[in-house]
Formats: structure tokens, sequence, C-alpha cells
């Protein structure tokens, strides 16, 4: 009797947290929610435009910045609710991101041809995160302060990933680690190891200011 009353009590909370979250996106100003959700992250938001409908919010001209810098921007951010979960797409040039945010954290990301974060441009993406992160990731023209990453690809296995990766006419290969911050993904914390031809690259650090080191 206890245990059923205690999976009771539990779906009792779990429902109306859902249906409080809902009716806030429903009711209240969506920019407001999304601005004050980003800065608990330490992201912050611009947007030259903004229309809001009873389910969706889109943005256009927008900017979004970390702690250090901007981190990416986007042509137009539309924001769907499509029960369970919350759709985001932004669309830079011809290449395009969307996000998949369901509720306690899990996550499904895909991409491809873009080219609107700072420092990077991803190629293809395809990755899911729930306990760890899973899946697939292209990035092309990787620039951490002076040094440029022609190509690196990265197969993600929850916890761990193995990596490649193409500077100047040598290609490195190996594997990393990351830990996964739920609370402010760019917290999270990489590191990996890529070596060949006698040179090594190193990239440590958290998503939003790593570290790139090399060694012979």
């Amino acid at each position: 009797m206890r245990k059923s009353s205690l999976k009771f009590s539990v779906l009792l909370f779990t429902s109306s947290a859902i249906l409080f979250i809902l009716l806030a996106f429903l009711t209240l100003p969506k920019f407001l929610l999304l601005d004050m959700w980003l800065m608990s992250k330490g992201i912050y938001l611009t947007a030259n435009h903004v229309q809001e409908g009873l389910t969706y919010l889109s943005l256009k001209g927008v900017n979004l910045y970390g702690k250090n810098s901007k981190v990416v921007s986007f042509d137009r951010l539309d924001i769907s609710l499509i029960v369970p979960y919350l759709l985001l797409k932004g669309v830079c040039g011809d290449g395009y991101l969307t996000a998949k945010l369901y509720p306690f954290g899990k996550a499904h990301l895909q991409g491809k041809d873009f080219r609107c974060f700072e420092g990077f441009y991803v190629k293809s993406l395809d990755l899911s995160l729930n306990d760890g992160i899973r899946g697939t990731a292209q990035l092309l023209n990787l620039k951490v302060k002076d040094t440029k990453v022609d190509e690196l690809s990265l197969v993600f296995k929850g916890k761990s990933f193995d990596g490649r990766a193409l500077v100047s006419d040598y290609t490195l290969s190996g594997s990393g680690s990351i830990v996964l911050s739920r609370k402010n993904f760019l917290n999270s914390q990489l590191n990996v190891t890529v070596s060949g031809n006698g040179i090594s690259l190193i990239i440590y650090g958290s998503l939003d200011n790593p570290t790139l080191e090399f060694k012979r």
C-alpha cells in the first residue's frame, strides 16, 4: 500500500510540474521566459524581431552570448511546443540546427551545414543527450585561439568518444571523455587527445572556453 501511495505521489507531482510548465508557456510572455531561462544558464540573448503565438515563439536576427563572447547567431530561431517536447529550430544561411527538448533533461540535437557558430562550422550533427551523449558530430574550420583544425569528427558513446582530426596535412586520431553539465550545457567539461605523425592535439576545458594545445 505504501509503495502504491508513493508511486501515486510521484506521478501526481510530476504531472503537476509538467502542467505548470505547460500553462506557463501558454500564458506568460514567451520571450521573457526564454530570456530568463537562458540567463539562468549563463547565456544572454538579443533579437531584432520577436513574434509570439499561443504555442510558438519566432525570433529574427538572434545572437547568443556566453560569459566570454558571442557563441552563435541565427537568421531565424523558431520555438514551438509539440507535446511531449519543445522544438527549437535555428536557421543561418542554408544551414540549420534543431533541438528537441524533453522533460527531465533528455534532448536530441541535429544540424547540417550550419556556419554561424563563432569559431567553427557544423557540417553535420546528430546527438542524443540523456545520462551522457551519443551520436556523431563533424566540425570544420575549428579555431581555438591561434590554432586551426581543418576537420574534427567525433563519435560519442555516452561519457566517452572517439575523435579524428585533420590539421594541415596531418591526420590525427584518438579518444576522450566529456562530463555533461545539466545546469549549463556550455559548462560541460571536455578532454580529448588525438595524435599521429609524431604530434598530439589536446583539447580540454569547458565547451564555451576550451583550451587547445599542440605537442610534438
